[in-house]
């Protein structure tokens, strides 16, 4: 397979647009495959190398909104250590590397994604691939009629008590952004919970960690990297 797909690789470019597409996500499919096959094979708590996240990022395709690396390596670091479930809200190659270090673990994550064709995307390589321990659930974007929007998670299902939350949804564009993760979840998050949150110089951002500041007790740690930044919060 190595074989074919190195010898399909270079003549891509020069095939017509109906064959080059199809060619192109079978060399994705077996890049996602061997990188994925990589870090299952790495011993538990060790990290993928830079390179090796590269080439999941380059399997997984859709590099324009993927995560910064500095932002997948904190969640990396988190996951091998996490002591209890992990809720994730919005999915992609985070779900993955979730799954691959947390789950190897018998640690839970448990995902919310709004998009059903996004959602079958995620569902589709986790399958294929055999990653463990990761539920990744159908949400439907909800109004919650008190001037926000969020997911509408499966409760009865799930943990009574996370202790690691990476936000990285729903979309900015939500009424409310990000906000609905303390009213909907709030009380399932452990003492001592990590919430990461993506894009947090973001304005909309901005505003909700003010109202969770203001409706909880949240230790917020600001890390600036380029192009942007990252929260590191601590509740309770």
């Amino acid at each position: 397979m190595q074989t074919l797909i190195t010898r399909l690789r270079p003549l891509a470019r020069w095939m017509p647009e109906r064959l080059k597409q199809p060619v192109q996500g079978l060399v994705r499919d077996w890049q996602l495959r061997r990188a994925v096959e990589r870090i299952s094979a790495l011993p538990p708590g060790q990290l993928p190398t830079n390179q090796l996240l590269e080439e999941l990022r380059a399997g997984w395709g859709n590099t324009g909104y993927a995560a910064r690396p500095e932002y997948l390596r904190e969640l990396m670091e988190r996951a091998v250590s996490t002591p209890g479930p992990i809720l994730e809200c919005g999915s992609g190659v985070s779900t993955l590397l979730l799954g691959l270090l947390a789950g190897r673990r018998g640690v839970e994550t448990w995902t919310l994604e709004h998009l059903p064709q996004w959602h079958a995307r995620v569902s589709g390589a986790l399958r294929r691939n055999r990653i463990p321990h990761v539920h990744d659930c159908l949400a439907p974007l909800q109004d919650y009629g008190t001037g926000y929007s969020w997911y509408t998670p499966p409760v009865e299902r799930m943990p009574p008590a996370f202790q690691l939350v990476i936000c990285d949804g729903p979309p900015g564009e939500t009424p409310g952004g990000r906000y609905g993760l303390w009213p909907v979840l709030g009380a399932r998050l452990a003492p001592g919970a990590v919430i990461l949150l993506d894009d947090a110089d973001r304005p909309g951002e901005e505003e909700v960690l003010r109202r969770w500041s203001t409706e909880a007790r949240m230790r917020v740690d600001m890390r600036r990297v380029a192009g942007g930044a990252y929260a590191i919060i601590t509740h309770g």
